[in-house]
């Protein structure tokens, strides 16, 4: 290849090539495409609506944790935003006290656990 085909291939024109796969029968690289994409797929299926901003099934106490620490935050949020008119029975700090303490008790279970032998 000269100098000026190389100057020629532009970055649009590199992402948009397509790449050819053998056709033969029986090919490695079809077997391991066919095994790839069975496995996204099945990754992808297991996920669901909660596995995605929080990770997969080898993932329940992260999952579980991170709902109860957004959980823990939004209502931070309301009781700070709440008129101390309409009353909660208690003042914010008691409620923020209480709810930051279950969190950082979430975040030394996590962080905390050894799962190595």
């Amino acid at each position: 290849m000269s100098e000026d085909e190389k100057e020629k291939a532009s970055l649009d024109s590199i992402q948009t090539t397509p790449v050819n796969f053998p056709k033969e029968n029986g090919s490695r690289a079809t077997s391991e495409l066919t095994q790839l994409t069975h496995e996204q797929e099945t990754f992808k299926n297991e996920l669901g609506w909660l596995g995605k901003p929080f990770g997969g099934r080898k993932e329940k106490p992260g999952n579980i944790s991170g709902l109860v620490i957004v959980a823990c935050f939004l209502l931070l949020l309301v009781a700070y935003l709440k008129p101390p008119s309409e009353g909660l029975g208690m003042t914010f700090e008691q409620m923020f006290l209480g709810l930051i303490s279950v969190v950082t008790l979430i975040l030394g279970y996590l962080f905390g656990s050894n799962d190595r032998s």
